[in-house]
Order: structure tokens, then sequence, then C-alpha cells
């Protein structure tokens, strides 16, 4: 089976690994603005040809700091540039690339629409990352924010892996919902349709 899969008009999942730690992860390859980009790509699958076969990548698209991944491989193989959040910036050096261009809250890249979510924590941000909106397909990026629980359900990413409290979070996915988007595309959940439900799930967590 190929790591990178259609999944409906536009949108490609990308099935990889993590480097580090070998757990399943979840990039994307998508075109529904007319700009073809990678989205937090794995750095341990996929193959240059079957990209160049979805279309010519313009760019990359990172979420946070902890999706760096391959993409410094995949910005040297096709000579694109990388997006991405101030607080990538390191991570991306330490893997031998660059940030190329730091998106904020409100820039529109690519026809994706920058959302910067961030929460705090006993006075330090705990949770920061940029979601990327496109608002004719209703179509939804996020990287940590949500994520599977070993029992098969859905609660908050940052939550699971650090502590941060569901409070804090509730106010980015209140933020999130009221998007009305259709589609979701997450670096953990996979792509999703079923936005609506698995936001009140996580609003309805104490």
């Amino acid at each position: 089976m190929s790591a990178i899969e259609g999944v409906k008009p536009g949108i490609w999942r990308w099935d990889g690994v993590d480097a580090d730690h070998g757990f399943p992860i979840v990039g994307y390859i998508v075109n529904v603005t007319g700009h073809t980009v990678l989205v937090d790509p794995p750095g341990t699958s996929g193959d240059a040809g079957a990209i160049r076969g979805i279309g010519k990548p313009e760019g990359i698209l990172l979420t946070n700091m902890w999706h760096v991944r391959g993409g410094p491989r995949w910005a040297e193989t096709f000579e694109i540039p990388i997006v991405a959040p101030a607080s990538a910036s390191s991570e991306l050096s330490e893997a031998g690339g660059r940030l190329d261009v730091e998106v904020r809250e409100g820039d529109t890249h690519f026809g994706w629409r920058a959302l910067h979510l961030t929460a705090e924590h006993e006075g330090k941000t705990a949770f920061d990352e940029i979601s990327y909106w496109h608002e004719a397909t209703r179509t939804l990026i996020i990287g940590d924010l949500l994520a599977a629980t070993e029992d098969g359900g859905v609660a908050y990413g940052p939550h699971l892996f650090a502590g941060v409290p569901v409070e804090t979070l509730h106010p980015l996915t209140e933020r999130l919902a009221q998007l009305s988007p259709r589609t979701l595309l997450s670096a953990h959940l996979g792509p999703r349709d079923d936005v609506g439900s698995l936001f009140e799930r996580v609003l309805s967590a104490k």
C-alpha cells in the first residue's frame, strides 16, 4: 500500500512514522486552492516521483515545531519554501533546513489563512501552533490540537501529551467550531468529515 493515498478531490493522505519514536504520523498533500502544498510532510516515507505525479509542490506548510519532520528534505528536493511559525525555527535548523517564511495570525499562504492557536498554563506558553483554513471548501488543517486516545476516542493532544488543562484548550476549539468546517485534516486523527461531533466530544470533556 502506498504511503500517499487520495482521500477526496484535492486531498491526499500521507502516512509515515516518527523518525525518533516510531509512532504513526500523518501528513498531507493538498490542492484545493489551486496550489499544491505539502503539509507536515513525513520524512520517513514518500516518493518524489509520486508527489510530482500529483502536482509540482509550491511550498510546505508546517503547523508547529514538532512537525518539522521531512520538511527540510522535501524543501531541498523540490526547491520550495517552508512556511512555519517562528517557534519551528530552531527545529528546522537542527534538521538541516530553514524557516523561509514566518507565518502569523491572519496571514494567507497558497490560499490558506493562518489561525494562531495558543494556550497558557502555569504562566508559560503550553501550546502553540498554526492551523490553516480554506473558506471556500471549509477545510481545516490542525497539528496537535486533537489526538486519539488508547480506547479509540478523541481528546486534546496537549492534554494527553503535556498535561495542559482542558479548560485552557476549550476556547481554541470553540473558535474553530465557529468556522463550521466540513473537512478536518489532522496530524493525529487523519482526514475526518465528522468535524462537528469531534469538536462536541472534546468540548464536553472536563
